[in-house]
Protein backbone atom coordinates (compact mmCIF):
# COMPACT_ATOMS: atom_id res chain seq x y z
CA UNK A 1 0.00 0.00 0.00
CA UNK A 2 1.44 3.29 -0.77
CA UNK A 3 0.87 6.52 1.31
CA UNK A 4 -1.43 8.06 -1.37
CA UNK A 5 -3.35 4.73 -1.81
CA UNK A 6 -7.62 5.29 -1.95
CA UNK A 7 -6.86 9.18 -2.77
CA UNK A 8 -7.63 11.47 -6.20
CA UNK A 9 -4.90 13.99 -7.36
CA UNK A 10 -5.24 16.68 -9.88
CA UNK A 11 -2.42 17.63 -11.69
CA UNK A 12 -2.75 20.57 -13.83
CA UNK A 13 -0.40 21.31 -16.55
CA UNK A 14 0.25 17.09 -16.15
CA UNK A 15 1.34 16.15 -19.25
CA UNK A 16 5.04 18.00 -18.97
CA UNK A 17 7.98 19.27 -17.11
CA UNK A 18 7.82 19.41 -13.39
CA UNK A 19 3.72 18.28 -13.38
CA UNK A 20 4.42 15.03 -15.46
CA UNK A 21 7.10 13.87 -12.96
CA UNK A 22 4.54 15.21 -10.35
CA UNK A 23 1.77 12.74 -11.98
CA UNK A 24 3.77 9.94 -11.78
CA UNK A 25 5.39 10.55 -8.26
CA UNK A 26 1.59 10.23 -7.04
CA UNK A 27 0.75 7.43 -9.38
CA UNK A 28 3.73 6.07 -7.81
CA UNK A 29 2.49 6.63 -4.13
CA UNK A 30 -0.66 4.68 -4.87
CA UNK A 31 -2.90 7.93 -5.74
CA UNK A 32 -5.35 8.03 -8.67
CA UNK A 33 -4.31 10.72 -11.12
CA UNK A 34 -6.10 13.07 -13.41
CA UNK A 35 -3.80 14.81 -15.65
CA UNK A 36 -5.50 17.64 -16.60
CA UNK A 37 -3.45 19.67 -19.83
CA UNK A 38 -4.39 21.75 -22.73
CA UNK A 39 -2.52 18.87 -24.53
CA UNK A 40 -4.45 15.67 -25.01
CA UNK A 41 -1.86 13.96 -27.00
CA UNK A 42 0.98 14.43 -24.54
CA UNK A 43 -1.35 13.59 -21.79
CA UNK A 44 -2.67 11.06 -22.80
CA UNK A 45 1.12 9.21 -23.68
CA UNK A 46 1.71 10.13 -19.48
CA UNK A 47 -1.30 8.66 -18.58
CA UNK A 48 0.00 5.34 -20.80
CA UNK A 49 3.56 5.39 -18.74
CA UNK A 50 1.60 5.51 -15.37
CA UNK A 51 -0.71 3.02 -16.63
CA UNK A 52 2.42 0.70 -17.55
CA UNK A 53 4.32 1.46 -14.39
CA UNK A 54 1.77 -0.48 -12.65
CA UNK A 55 -0.30 3.12 -11.63
CA UNK A 56 -3.34 4.57 -12.26
CA UNK A 57 -4.37 7.50 -14.23
CA UNK A 58 -6.84 9.39 -16.24
CA UNK A 59 -6.73 12.19 -18.96
CA UNK A 60 -8.87 14.91 -18.89
CA UNK A 61 -8.23 17.99 -21.31
CA UNK A 62 -8.22 21.09 -19.65
CA UNK A 63 -7.71 25.28 -20.35
CA UNK A 64 -7.40 25.56 -16.71
CA UNK A 65 -7.70 29.83 -17.52
CA UNK A 66 -11.16 28.91 -18.58
CA UNK A 67 -13.72 29.01 -16.11
CA UNK A 68 -16.11 26.72 -17.59
CA UNK A 69 -13.61 23.99 -17.89
CA UNK A 70 -12.38 23.92 -14.86
CA UNK A 71 -15.68 23.71 -13.60
CA UNK A 72 -16.30 20.75 -15.80
CA UNK A 73 -13.10 18.90 -15.22
CA UNK A 74 -13.65 19.08 -11.42
CA UNK A 75 -17.48 18.10 -11.88
CA UNK A 76 -16.27 15.02 -13.97
CA UNK A 77 -13.34 14.29 -11.08
CA UNK A 78 -16.16 14.16 -8.82
CA UNK A 79 -18.53 12.03 -10.89
CA UNK A 80 -15.97 9.34 -11.89
CA UNK A 81 -14.22 9.34 -8.14
CA UNK A 82 -16.32 10.81 -5.41
CA UNK A 83 -13.61 12.72 -4.34
CA UNK A 84 -10.52 15.29 -4.58
CA UNK A 85 -7.91 15.10 -2.58
CA UNK A 86 -4.65 16.44 -3.96
CA UNK A 87 -4.48 19.50 -6.53
CA UNK A 88 -1.22 20.26 -7.80
CA UNK A 89 -1.54 23.62 -9.60
CA UNK A 90 1.46 23.17 -12.24
CA UNK A 91 0.25 24.56 -15.23
CA UNK A 92 1.21 27.80 -16.55
CA UNK A 93 1.72 30.16 -19.41
CA UNK A 94 5.69 29.33 -20.03
CA UNK A 95 5.51 30.14 -24.00
CA UNK A 96 5.08 33.64 -22.44
CA UNK A 97 8.73 33.89 -20.84
CA UNK A 98 10.55 34.28 -24.53
CA UNK A 99 8.55 37.20 -24.84
CA UNK A 100 8.88 38.70 -21.42
CA UNK A 101 11.71 41.65 -20.98
CA UNK A 102 12.24 44.24 -18.73
CA UNK A 103 8.73 46.36 -17.71
CA UNK A 104 9.01 48.84 -20.59
CA UNK A 105 9.31 46.47 -22.90
CA UNK A 106 6.08 44.29 -21.70
CA UNK A 107 3.28 44.44 -24.08
CA UNK A 108 -0.31 44.57 -22.18
CA UNK A 109 -1.07 41.57 -23.87
CA UNK A 110 1.67 39.36 -22.44
CA UNK A 111 1.07 41.07 -19.29
CA UNK A 112 -2.36 40.09 -18.99
CA UNK A 113 -1.89 36.53 -20.68
CA UNK A 114 1.08 35.75 -18.17
CA UNK A 115 -1.21 36.78 -15.27
CA UNK A 116 -4.31 34.42 -17.23
CA UNK A 117 -2.08 31.63 -17.68
CA UNK A 118 -0.41 32.25 -13.97
CA UNK A 119 -2.27 32.73 -11.43
CA UNK A 120 -5.69 32.79 -12.99
CA UNK A 121 -5.53 28.84 -13.50
CA UNK A 122 -4.58 27.95 -10.05
CA UNK A 123 -7.39 31.02 -8.65
CA UNK A 124 -9.83 28.84 -10.41
CA UNK A 125 -8.86 25.45 -9.53
CA UNK A 126 -8.71 25.99 -6.35
CA UNK A 127 -12.11 27.61 -6.27
CA UNK A 128 -13.51 24.91 -7.98
CA UNK A 129 -11.75 22.02 -6.13
CA UNK A 130 -12.23 23.72 -2.38
CA UNK A 131 -15.81 22.83 -1.66
CA UNK A 132 -14.92 18.97 -2.82
CA UNK A 133 -12.43 19.24 -0.02
CA UNK A 134 -14.80 21.17 2.65
CA UNK A 135 -17.36 18.63 2.50
CA UNK A 136 -14.29 15.80 2.84
CA UNK A 137 -13.25 17.57 5.83
CA UNK A 138 -9.46 17.42 4.66
CA UNK A 139 -7.33 18.32 1.32
CA UNK A 140 -3.93 19.29 0.45
CA UNK A 141 -3.28 21.90 -2.37
CA UNK A 142 0.81 22.77 -3.53
CA UNK A 143 0.54 25.63 -5.71
CA UNK A 144 3.75 26.25 -8.12
CA UNK A 145 5.46 29.74 -7.33
CA UNK A 146 9.03 31.05 -8.59
CA UNK A 147 11.70 32.36 -6.75
CA UNK A 148 11.15 35.09 -9.31
CA UNK A 149 7.85 36.23 -7.26
CA UNK A 150 10.35 36.56 -4.38
CA UNK A 151 13.02 39.10 -5.92
CA UNK A 152 13.26 40.92 -8.51
CA UNK A 153 15.42 39.98 -11.92
CA UNK A 154 16.26 42.36 -14.87
CA UNK A 155 13.62 40.35 -17.26
CA UNK A 156 10.32 38.34 -16.59
CA UNK A 157 8.71 41.00 -15.20
CA UNK A 158 4.78 39.63 -15.67
CA UNK A 159 6.12 35.96 -14.66
CA UNK A 160 7.59 37.03 -11.48
CA UNK A 161 4.43 39.29 -10.59
CA UNK A 162 2.53 36.64 -11.49
CA UNK A 163 4.44 34.09 -9.35
CA UNK A 164 4.27 36.59 -6.37
CA UNK A 165 0.24 36.47 -6.60
CA UNK A 166 0.48 32.95 -6.33
CA UNK A 167 2.51 33.04 -3.47
CA UNK A 168 -0.56 35.06 -1.88
CA UNK A 169 -3.21 32.77 -3.03
CA UNK A 170 -1.41 30.08 -0.93
CA UNK A 171 -1.62 32.12 1.85
CA UNK A 172 -4.74 33.02 1.78
CA UNK A 173 -5.95 30.15 1.19
CA UNK A 174 -4.23 28.64 4.15
CA UNK A 175 -5.54 30.98 6.47
CA UNK A 176 -9.28 31.04 4.68
CA UNK A 177 -9.65 27.25 4.99
CA UNK A 178 -6.78 25.47 7.12
CA UNK A 179 -9.13 25.45 10.76
CA UNK A 180 -11.74 23.44 7.72
CA UNK A 181 -9.00 20.50 7.22
CA UNK A 182 -7.53 22.37 3.80
CA UNK A 183 -3.86 22.73 4.05
CA UNK A 184 -2.08 24.73 0.97
CA UNK A 185 1.68 25.36 0.63
CA UNK A 186 3.39 26.77 -2.67
CA UNK A 187 6.87 25.23 -3.94
CA UNK A 188 9.17 27.89 -5.57
CA UNK A 189 11.26 26.49 -8.12
CA UNK A 190 14.25 28.22 -9.26
CA UNK A 191 15.95 26.60 -12.84
CA UNK A 192 14.40 23.44 -13.71
CA UNK A 193 15.64 21.46 -16.60
CA UNK A 194 12.63 20.43 -18.84
CA UNK A 195 11.70 20.46 -22.10
CA UNK A 196 10.20 24.20 -22.30
CA UNK A 197 13.62 25.51 -20.55
CA UNK A 198 15.36 26.42 -23.73
CA UNK A 199 12.51 28.49 -24.44
CA UNK A 200 13.80 31.38 -21.93
CA UNK A 201 16.85 30.08 -21.15
CA UNK A 202 20.04 29.83 -23.04
CA UNK A 203 22.93 28.66 -22.48
CA UNK A 204 24.27 31.68 -20.61
CA UNK A 205 20.89 32.13 -18.19
CA UNK A 206 21.99 28.42 -17.49
CA UNK A 207 25.82 29.21 -16.91
CA UNK A 208 24.27 32.30 -14.70
CA UNK A 209 21.74 30.04 -11.97
CA UNK A 210 24.52 27.78 -12.05
CA UNK A 211 27.47 30.04 -10.63
CA UNK A 212 24.64 31.13 -8.23
CA UNK A 213 23.59 27.97 -6.96
CA UNK A 214 25.02 26.53 -4.40
CA UNK A 215 24.42 23.13 -5.11
CA UNK A 216 26.96 22.01 -8.26
CA UNK A 217 24.05 21.00 -10.34
CA UNK A 218 20.70 22.98 -11.60
CA UNK A 219 17.50 21.17 -11.01
CA UNK A 220 15.85 18.61 -12.40
CA UNK A 221 11.76 18.14 -12.27
CA UNK A 222 12.12 14.99 -9.99
CA UNK A 223 13.46 17.52 -7.58
CA UNK A 224 10.61 19.44 -7.65
CA UNK A 225 8.19 16.24 -7.73
CA UNK A 226 9.81 14.90 -4.47
CA UNK A 227 8.42 18.08 -2.69
CA UNK A 228 5.17 18.24 -3.89
CA UNK A 229 4.91 14.18 -3.01
CA UNK A 230 5.83 15.72 0.49
CA UNK A 231 3.55 18.62 0.96
CA UNK A 232 0.51 17.18 -0.02
CA UNK A 233 1.67 13.74 2.22
CA UNK A 234 0.73 13.08 5.99
CA UNK A 235 4.37 13.79 6.89
CA UNK A 236 3.84 17.28 6.15
CA UNK A 237 0.44 17.32 7.96
CA UNK A 238 1.85 20.32 10.52
CA UNK A 239 2.89 22.50 7.10
CA UNK A 240 0.62 25.09 5.52
CA UNK A 241 0.93 28.61 4.33
CA UNK A 242 4.46 28.49 3.40
CA UNK A 243 6.29 28.76 0.62
CA UNK A 244 9.58 26.33 0.18
CA UNK A 245 12.49 27.23 -2.04
CA UNK A 246 13.76 24.42 -4.34
CA UNK A 247 16.34 26.43 -5.97
CA UNK A 248 19.95 24.90 -4.97
CA UNK A 249 20.23 27.32 -1.90
CA UNK A 250 20.24 30.39 -4.80
CA UNK A 251 18.26 32.43 -2.19
CA UNK A 252 20.30 31.46 0.57
CA UNK A 253 23.53 32.86 -0.89
CA UNK A 254 25.00 36.57 -0.23
CA UNK A 255 24.27 38.21 -3.99
CA UNK A 256 28.64 38.41 -3.36
CA UNK A 257 29.20 34.72 -2.75
CA UNK A 258 29.55 33.58 -6.16
CA UNK A 259 32.22 36.47 -7.29
CA UNK A 260 34.12 35.46 -3.74
CA UNK A 261 33.67 32.39 -4.68
CA UNK A 262 35.40 32.66 -7.96
CA UNK A 263 38.67 34.92 -6.31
Amino acid sequence: MGEFTGRVAIVTGGANGMGERVAHTLAAGGATVVVADKDGERSKLVVAEIAEAGGDAVALPADVSEEEQVAALVDDVVRRYGRVDILDNNAAALELTAVDPDLLGVTTDVFLGTLRGNLLGPFLCTKYVLPVMLQQGAGAIVNMASVSGMAGETSLTAYGVSKAAVIQLTRATAVQYGKRGIRCNAVAPSIVLTRNTDAWAPQAVKDAYLRHNVTPYLGLPQDIAEVVAFLVSDKARYMTGHVIPVDGGLRAAHPIAADLRDT
